[in-house]
């Protein structure tokens, strides 16, 4: 698998959202079933995406020639969206008041397996820049298709680990784990926006440079 996918993926893996729905599923029955379904539905939601853009991306190599590097645009357009991001994040935002009833009925609705694969789906059924990066870099390989899509699989699980992980740990120890990832949520509901401000200013400048130096290349 070609390094470029895989900081990519690592870089993609950041994704708050998705953690804070495995940490609400580990409340309430059918833990085990619940967070598996969810993290099914996800999986199998950005290999068909990924696949698709592979497809695509096969497709736009024959006439590479007339595109400006579609590599680098990726890279610019993944670090201009990130450095945006940075910059939201770091506006003070209003704070606001405990929802108890809004927690209570988001958990009664995730008791719904059937809701659980749908919000596996829509959380990741839209790429990110940086996805459609880190496919463009498996798409840039000499390798058969299949090849591609085995690369592409095994990209999707570094992705995903923020999901895959606490997944585990609910299906192996599912009380002691729901606590512990109950106190990782409360950790970064007090420096959580701090960290991803840092985290998309840094990642975000780096892989603007790098789109911008394979365009001046």
């Amino acid at each position: 698998m070609p390094p470029e996918a895989v900081s990519l993926a690592l870089a993609a893996s950041i994704y708050p959202p998705a953690l804070a729905a495995v940490i609400a599923l580990g409340r309430g029955v059918e833990v085990r079933l619940r967070v598996v379904l969810f993290v099914l539905a996800a999986y199998c939601t950005v290999l068909v995406t990924g696949a698709i853009m592979l497809f695509l991306f096969d497709e736009l190599d024959a006439t590479r020639d007339q595109l400006i590097t579609p590599t680098a645009g990726l890279y610019v357009a993944a670090g201009s969206a990130l450095l945006f991001v940075a910059t939201r994040l770091r506006r003070p935002r209003p704070r606001a008041s405990p929802e108890h009833a809004d927690r209570s009925r988001t958990d009664r609705y995730l008791q719904s397996r059937w809701l659980v694969v749908v919000l596996g789906v829509i959380l990741y059924v839209v790429p990110s820049p940086i996805f459609a990066g880190a496919v463009k870099a498996i798409a840039d390989t000499h390798v058969s298709a299949a090849q591609k899509v085995a690369y592409l699989a095994q990209m999707l699980l570094i992705m995903l680990w923020l999901i895959e992980l606490p997944m585990l740990m609910l299906i192996a120890f599912p009380r002691h784990s729901a606590d512990a990832l109950e106190r990782v949520n409360a950790w970064f509901a007090m420096h959580g926006r701090r960290l991803l401000v840092l985290a998309s200013g840094v990642l975000g400048g780096y892989l603007l440079v790098v789109g911008v130096v394979e365009l001046a290349g």
